[in-house]
């Protein structure tokens, strides 16, 4: 459950920032940073969620590269050329490694998961917070509202999937204790 919610926030987060990033309209070095930190965050995760579902290294990874694609296609749809091939080779790197780094941490795949959105989150918030900082004279309200709404958001779900995630597994651990019976 923790992973469909982890690639919901990444499908939300695709289309708050590239509503963002269209928003400003800016080429700078800055904001080629901003993005391929967003992009490689990005495929990373997905990379570990694809592999989560499709174990197989070749497979995963394809379909990562492909997902990662259409993701960062849709976030970057009409900036620079530069920021898109940037994003591009970001999400190459970031594939592959999550893909590779999900096959080899399958007993910690929920710590992995929760540890990657929210380094995904943070990455999120930082760049849209940095790709406005032009706008406004104190960091802090260069966030837009609607990123900090949903990150909060998405930390919400992400605690009460865990939680929910955690559940049978804390039961299944229970063994019932044996009834004694009284005979007189």
């Amino acid at each position: 459950m923790i992973a469909f919610v982890s690639f919901f926030s990444i499908v939300l987060f695709t289309l708050l920032l590239s509503s963002v990033f269209r928003g400003q309209l800016k080429e700078s070095h800055l904001t080629s940073c901003l993005s391929m930190f967003v992009a490689m965050t990005k495929s990373t995760l997905i990379g570990i969620l694809v592999a989560l579902w499709i174990p197989d290294i070749v497979y995963s990874t394809i379909i990562a590269l492909l997902v990662s694609f259409l993701l960062i296609s849709i976030m970057t749809y009409q900036l620079a050329t530069k920021i898109f091939l940037e994003c591009l080779s970001a999400l190459f790197m970031g594939s592959m490694m999550g893909t590779m780094l999900s096959l080899m941490t399958t007993n910690n795949e929920m710590i992995s998961i929760l540890f990657f959105t929210a380094l995904y989150l943070i990455s999120c918030i930082i760049a849209a917070g940095l790709w406005n900082k032009d706008n406004v004279q104190h960091f802090f309200k260069g966030f837009p509202r609607k990123v900090m709404l949903t990150s909060l958001f998405v930390v919400i779900l992400l605690a009460f999937t865990t939680m929910y995630d955690l559940l049978p597994k804390s039961t299944n651990e229970v063994e019932p204790e044996p009834e004694h019976h009284e005979h007189h």
